[in-house]
Parts: structure tokens; sequence; C-alpha cells
């Protein structure tokens, strides 16, 4: 992992201040006060890369907000979001707020008993997944099955054993597949192996990361490539929305449970392990690890409030009212007083997806 420049200043005090023209003013009191243009404190930031295009926005827009706090992208990493937990949990990695697309992520990977990096999570928004796609001609919302298994068309998707939209993409396959009655032959022209085994890609698909999913699009690298729409949306991809029993964007126990006939199977460590579809959600939290937890806590409290409940609408996603959390005791005080609509426990039918 690169390393992330960082000053020296122990913060002490977070505290919100509302303001006249801002939905909230975010300030950080450390030994002394920093002068007009100074910076003492950088926000350092790993997320899943669909978040590459509107995080930074976000955090820019707390760190000019919070005098003495700098947001730099050398400070900030978006990968897969499995293979961002991992990193966490190595020595040393330099974070102080992790943001997952999949909200089983932070519970499976970085809580107790696995590890000890996170002893919470704040479940946010949703995102349902839509089809971006460049040059097939006629494609719309009701033929999008049929489009893409056409001559010539290269679906990307990312490895689904780092990346959880690499799983997401087979299970709207395998649930397109379920509504529309194709008996698999949709997920069989992408990937070879049964349902819920190993997906291994055919000649109709390339393994293309989620954060380069615009530029694939772009240079014909790839023709079509499930996404988040968040990221459709920020990056100005042509789209179809799904039918939303198969977009992952439903959040109700019959939402759950029909996206729970699906699975697969993918690596982990030196074993593989077998995922079960479940609601797009997307998660965040400091890590235990965090050099500068006091502003990773100010810092999702800002992405927790009115403040960018707005920007997260517009960007795509779907925001919770109330927030969701796996663990709400142990959340820190600062969270859980600025979400607008509270913070109530995960519901018992997702909270059973955490085992």
């Amino acid at each position: 992992m690169r390393p992330v420049a960082r000053s020296v200043l122990t913060v002490v005090v977070v505290a919100l201040a509302v303001l006249a023209g801002f939905a909230g003013g975010w300030y950080l009191h450390g030994s002394g006060s920093p002068g007009a243009g100074s910076t003492s404190s950088t926000l350092s930031i790993i997320a899943a890369g669909t978040l590459a295009p509107i995080l930074p926005g976000l955090a820019n827009r707390f760190a000019a907000e919070t005098p003495g706090v700098a947001a730099p992208a050398a400070a900030q990493l978006y990968e897969g979001s499995t293979a961002a937990a991992s990193a966490l949990t190595l020595p040393g990695e330099p974070y102080d707020l992790f943001v997952s697309a999949d909200f089983r992520v932070i519970p499976q990977h970085l809580e107790p008993p696995v590890a000890n990096v996170a002893s919470w999570e704040i479940v946010y928004a949703s995102d349902p997944l839509v089809l971006a796609y460049a040059g097939i001609a006629g494609i719309n919302s009701t033929n999008w099955y049929e489009k893409i298994v056409g001559p010539g068309v290269v679906l990307g998707a990312p490895n689904a054993s780092i990346d959880p939209l690499g799983a997401n993409v087979i299970f709207a396959l395998e649930l397109t597949d379920e509504l529309v009655g194709l008996h698999g032959s949709l997920y069989d022209h992408f990937f070879s192996g049964p349902f819920g085994g190993f997906a291994e890609p055919t000649a109709a698909t390339r393994i293309v990361a989620e954060n380069v999913a615009a530029t694939a699009l772009s240079t014909g690298e790839v023709s079509a490539y499930l996404i988040y729409r968040s990221y459709a949306i920020a990056n100005h991809l042509a789209y179809v929305a799904l039918n939303g029993s198969v977009d992952l964007g439903g959040v109700s126990a019959s939402d759950v449970a029909q996206y729970a006939t699906v699975n697969t199977t993918v690596l982990s460590a030196s074993s593989t392990a077998v995922l079960v579809g479940a609601p797009i959600l997307f998660a965040l939290t400091v890590p235990a690890t965090a050099p500068e937890a006091t502003l990773g806590i100010a810092f999702a409290a800002f992405l927790a409030s009115n403040a960018t409940a707005t920007a997260w609408a517009a960007d795509g996603f779907v925001p919770l009212a109330p927030l969701w959390s796996d663990h709400v005791p142990a959340l820190p005080g600062a969270i859980a007083g600025t979400a607008p609509n509270g913070v109530a426990a995960l519901p018992p039918y997702l909270s059973s997806e955490l085992a």
C-alpha cells in the first residue's frame, strides 16, 4: 500500500456548529490555532473503487469547512472493497475512514472474531445496479439481456474474489435468468461453471476493475458493464435501469429473500467461500488503527448528516432514514447524534446476512 503523508497535530475535540448559509460547519480544535490558510491535519481514506468519482469531492467540501484540515488525493485509495478490507488487516495501514460497497465486508472481515480492526459500521445508502453500455443500438430496460448476448458484445466485470461488484454482476445475471425464464443461458454466455459454483469468465467477459469501467467503455475494450447507478451518473455513462427484482437495490425483507436465491463461489485466502445475493448497501467505519481517529469520526459524521444526504441522492444513491448499524451501542456519539433520522439496528433479515 502506498504511504500517506500526515501531520503531527493531535486532535482533541471535534464539534459540529450550525452556521447561517451552511448545513453544518465542521471544526477541529488542536493544540494551537492554525493560521489562515495553514494545514495541520490530513484526512486519509480507503474506499470502494466506485466511489473514486464521488468521495473526493465530499472530502474536499469537508476540508473546506474544517480549518486546518486537508484531504489530498495522495491520501486516498480506491479499490475493491474486499481487497481494501484485507489491506486494513495489515500492520501500519494509515487510513482514518473505510467505506465499503457491501455492508457485509466490515463485519465479516474487520470485526471480531475475525479481526480487531473495527467494532461498528454505519450502513447509509443503497445503490442499484444498472447496465452501462457503449455502441449497442436499440438497447433499453426491457431488452438489455437480449442485446448483450449479441455478436461482438463484451461484458466487463471486476474480479469477484476481491470486489463485491464482481459477485453482484453474477447475481444480476442469475436473477435475470430466473425472472425471464432463460434457464441459465444468460449466465452461461458470460461465465462457465454451475450456478453457485466458481464462475470462470468466458470469451464474452473481460475482467476490468470497476474504477476504470468508464475508460474501458469509452475505448471499446468492453461494450457493457453492470455497475452501480452512482458510478454511471458520476461518469456520464449511457445506461439502462434493471428490473427491481434483479438490480439488488431493494432493502425490504421480500427483496432480501429474492436476492438470496442466488449465490456464487469466490476465492478466499487459501480456500473458497460461497457468497449469497444480498442488497447493495454502502457502509463505513473508522478503523481502530486510524492514525487520526477523531478526524475520521468527524468525516464519518459529516457523511451521515443532512449536509451530504442531498449530495448522495443526486449521485444516484438512495440514502437510508434512519441509518442502520450492526452495533449501535458502540457508535461514537458524534456520528449517532448527527444522523438526521437517528441510527437503528440492522433489521433481523439483514443482520442474519452477516453470519
